[in-house]
């Protein structure tokens, strides 16, 4: 077959698992993120014909998905995972931002172990840059973000603040409950409607279908 005649996959870059972000060699600040919404993104992401660009925090390996040799990417940090993705982000039709990154690191890293004391520590940090906001600040006019907002309270005000301050297409809002869970309650806004779409307690899998599922009407 001549390359003129093969079908150009679509290309998708995602984001999952954690960030740790280090205080000493041991010692790290970081959440229960599992990289299991991020694992079942990409699998069906690769079931519908896109060529897959994945970049991970520390994870189980049993939470890496199964794609194509050569596009899985190790990170450890929010920096690393940042500069990893600049490297991507631009060639790529499609982004999803489901890494839970972390919000602050150390502003300074120990080269040595600290040694345990019985007295109290105090632990200076610096804001994390928003990956999401970083990139979709200048991305492609045909490119869809999408993000994800884990919220506590007044969640569908805080993820429209969200979407429109870091330049997305839609993001999925969901609870401190779906960390490391097999299942959780999504729910799905988009930044070119006013429609608030309520998906229910359903497993990632099922969340990660209906995610690919608006990014097809969007790119359609």
């Amino acid at each position: 077959m001549n390359p003129e005649d093969q079908i150009m996959k679509k290309q998708i870059l995602i984001l999952s698992g954690p960030t740790h972000e280090y205080i000493d060699p041991v010692r790290f600040v970081g959440n229960a993120s599992s990289g299991k919404m991020g694992k079942a993104i990409a699998e069906e992401a690769a079931l519908r014909g896109y060529e897959v660009e994945f970049i991970t925090g520390p994870v189980s390996e049993s939470n890496l998905p199964d794609i194509e040799s050569g596009h899985l990417h190790k990170v450890t940090s929010a920096e690393e995972m940042l500069a990893k993705a600049q490297e991507r982000s631009k060639v790529a039709d499609v982004v999803i931002f489901a890494a839970a990154v972390a919000d602050y690191a150390p502003s300074e890293k120990l080269s040595e172990k600290m040694a345990k004391s019985t007295d109290g520590i105090s632990l200076r940090l610096r804001p994390t840059r928003d990956i999401a906001k970083t990139l979709c600040a200048g991305k492609p006019p045909n490119q869809v973000a999408i993000g994800f907002a884990l919220q506590t309270t007044d969640g569908e005000a805080n993820a429209r603040r969200k979407l429109e301050s870091k330049n997305l297409d839609g993001i999925v809002l969901n609870t401190p409950a779906t960390l490391g869970a097999e299942k959780g309650t999504f729910s799905f806004l988009s930044r070119h409607t006013e429609q608030f779409d309520d998906w229910g307690c359903i497993d990632k899998p099922f969340c990660a279908k209906k995610i690919l599922g608006v990014i097809d009407t969007l790119t359609a």
